[in-house]
């Protein structure tokens, strides 16, 4: 063929569309991927940062809230009882509030009187007294009792098993009533949280959690518990953000209450005394940077710059209903994120480019070896556009979607040759899978005959409007022929109102009884639907009944020359037609022969008609209907009552083999009891009433 003006060659126009292509792509790609990346890991630093926000805040609540808890529960019971904690009997209770968590670091009582009773955990290294506890030593009870005039600091120890291990006494001028948590609590007349300090006692930092107590509308005293702080930090760092972040908690005046590095919690002064440590006060200058910026930025979270780099900060207050002003405070930089972003971009682009230079080399070779056989299939599909039917060499390619279309289109070449002599397209089909000839000629071959007919359609054709009767014909022709489809069968012809199947032909086809018994049972299935449909718009339904019978036929190619059809024919083509009336006289649906039972009965649900005479043959018949599946498709198979059914049938039926007709009768009688208006024991009854063996033509 002549090229015409605008038209490229294949060969180059591949490459050049190809790189056309695959560059801006490939540009694009990078650049989104970049973007989306980095945005990615922006996202991603802002949600971690938050949902460390959110963890601290609910740590520390989970934290205070259950011993605020405890102190309620107590302070409720030294009201009911004001003597409990003066006495030695509450030292189990102190001590079983202790057990309640590991950052507690000490339960007590101070009365109004200035008396004061603690149970403490004993930690490593500490001197009671100026002096070391007992080597096992784990609690301790102190006691202080004010209604001496000199009052005296008892200590108790005690071991794992709460047994006493020693006891130190001592003058002392502790006085609970000066203490800050005392006074806090009596003055705000209820539940206090105080800022962190470092307990006397123990010398570790911590807040205290206090409530008083009414002994005869007079303050008793009030309980307390001392939380430790260094928990917090651990949890701080356990939950830090990304490797290089910080996270810390600090109250109103920029004071350090935890700190994910603990050791930057608290400070020593040149006397040996520790305090805590301001925000400014930091080793890492990161916080108070981000505490500076803080007023700059109208949110709780923001982004600055520090020598070159980024950071995310974040500054979020504790809830009001905490009862402190607390914030926690987490930065962390951004290349911590945005670091492995960036190297898998760069990544990505190096791998790209090398890709995109072997894709080029890659389809220069492989435009060459598309090229040809594609021109070769061109000519061909412009001989079949032509019409014409000559055969051109095949084209081979080890290209498998070329070496498909080849063979595609010497497909369509036998296709259209076919289409022109052959209907319908299914049976074409298959006469061009299975290379079937096509010229005039038959052989004898075992197959499955199936006719299906209209009942009553005479009648349907007087009164129902042309149109409409077109309709309702056509729906019905459409679920014989998706049924004969699905089942692999090959619908010969439409007569009339009839439609001639068979399987087995031209395609060879196992079970092509049973396929052919199936259809059958989709026929019936899709009627229903399609009645169904009608009983909704009052339209009366139509009823189908079916004949089906295997047999030798003569099938092939019939007709003359120019006008061909491939079908079947023969005596047993004849009884199939003559089984489907057959179900005009017993009220059946589906009537099959012996041939098929014997085919194909043992997977069906079936009950026995009886011995019929067809007309035109000198033998008998044995007729069954079919009723459903024993197995295979839910919607085919037989119910129950179905199965109920053809059990009554088949052994009323015997009965009447058996000569037995009042028996017979009988059982035919009570299958109308079981299933009323059943036709074919209706027929049956009706039968041994005149006969004992009389067979009945049809």
């Amino acid at each position: 063929m002549r090229m015409r003006l605008g038209e490229w060659r294949l060969r180059p126009s591949i490459v050049v569309l190809f790189i056309a292509m695959v560059l801006p792509v490939f540009t694009a790609a990078i650049w989104a991927g970049y973007v989306s990346l980095e945005r990615m890991a922006r996202s991603q630093a802002e949600e971690s940062v938050d949902r460390a926000r959110v963890e601290t805040i609910g740590h520390t609540e989970a934290l205070v809230d259950p011993i605020a808890s405890l102190v309620r529960v107590s302070s409720r019971l030294a009201a009911e009882q004001p003597e409990f904690f003066r006495q030695d009997r509450a030292l189990p209770t102190m001590l079983e509030v202790l057990s309640h968590s590991p950052t507690i670091s000490s339960v007590y009582v101070g009365f109004a009187d200035g008396s004061y009773r603690m149970a403490l955990r004993v930690p490593p290294k500490v001197k009671i007294h100026g002096k070391d506890p007992p080597p096992i030593t784990l609690y301790a009870n102190r006691w202080i009792d004010r209604s001496a005039k000199s009052p005296l600091e008892v200590y108790t120890f005690l071991d794992t098993s709460s047994q006493v291990l020693g006891t130190s006494t001592a003058t002392t001028t502790y006085d609970p009533r000066v203490r800050a948590w005392y006074k806090d609590a009596v003055e705000k007349k209820g539940l206090i949280t105080s800022n962190p300090y470092i307990y006397a006692t123990t010398g570790l930092p911590g807040i205290t959690v206090a409530m008083p107590f009414m002994v005869k509308g007079q303050v008793g005293g009030v309980v307390a518990i001392d939380i430790l702080m260094d928990s917090l930090s651990h949890f701080l760092k356990a939950r830090l953000v990304s490797p290089n972040s910080l996270s810390l908690i600090v109250d109103r005046d920029g004071l350090i209450v935890a700190h994910s590095d603990a050791s930057q919690v608290l400070k020593r002064d040149v006397a040996g005394a520790l305090s805590r440590v301001r925000i400014n006060e930091l080793k890492d200058p990161l916080p108070a940077l981000a505490f500076g910026e803080r007023g700059a930025h109208k949110q709780a979270q923001f982004n600055f710059m520090h020598r070159g780099d980024e950071y995310v900060a974040m500054f979020a207050p504790f809830p009001p209903e905490f009862g402190k002003a607390w914030d926690v405070v987490i930065v962390t930089p951004l290349e911590d994120f945005v670091g492995e972003a960036s190297a898998n971009n760069r990544q990505l682009l190096l791998m790209g480019l090398v890709a995109i230079g072997l894709q080029v080399l890659v389809i220069y070779a492989l435009s060459r070896r598309i090229a040809r056989p594609l021109e070769q299939l061109e000519q061909q599909v412009q001989d079949v556009q032509d019409f014409k039917t000559t055969h051109s060499e095949p084209v081979r390619s080890r290209i498998r979607e070329i070496s498909s279309l080849a063979t595609s289109v010497g497909t369509l070449q036998g296709a259209i040759t076919a289409f022109s002599a052959f209907v319908p397209r299914e049976l074409v089909r298959q006469l061009i899978a299975t290379g079937h000839k096509l010229e005039l000629g038959g052989r004898s071959q075992f197959l499955t005959v199936m006719f299906t007919d209209l009942e009553a359609f005479s009648t349907l054709t007087e009164i129902t409007p042309a149109q409409e009767l077109l309709d309702r014909v056509s729906h019905y022709f459409d679920v014989v022929t998706r049924a004969t489809i699905v089942e692999k069968g090959t619908l010969d012809k439409f007569i009339g109102d009839g439609v001639m199947a068979f399987w087995g032909a031209p395609a060879q086809l196992e079970d092509h009884a049973y396929h052919a018994c199936v259809a059958a049972l989709r026929i019936q299935r899709g009627m229903d639907k399609l009645n169904a449909d009608y009983a909704e718009r009052g339209i009366p339904p139509l009823r189908v009944r079916v004949g089906i019978h295997s047999d030798a036929v003569l099938v092939g190619n019939m007709g003359a020359p120019d006008r061909m059809s491939y079908t079947v024919m023969g005596d047993g083509v004849n009884l199939a037609a003559r089984l489907e009336g057959t179900n005009k006289e017993f009220g059946t649906n589906i009537c099959i022969s012996h041939a098929v039972f014997r085919e194909a009965g043992e997977r069906l649900w079936i009950r026995r008609i009886g011995v019929v005479t067809v007309k035109g043959r000198r033998q008998d018949l044995q007729v069954y209907e079919l009723m459903g599946l024993k197995d295979g498709d839910p919607e085919l198979l037989a119910t129950p009552q179905i199965i109920r059914l053809c059990e009554m049938t088949n052994k009323a039926y015997a009965s009447f083999e058996d000569g037995d007709i009042g028996q017979a009768r009988q059982r035919f009688i009570e299958i109308t009891e079981a299933f009323p208006g059943d036709p074919l024991a209706l027929a049956m009854i009706a039968k041994c009433k005149t006969t004992d063996d009389e067979v009945i033509t049809v």
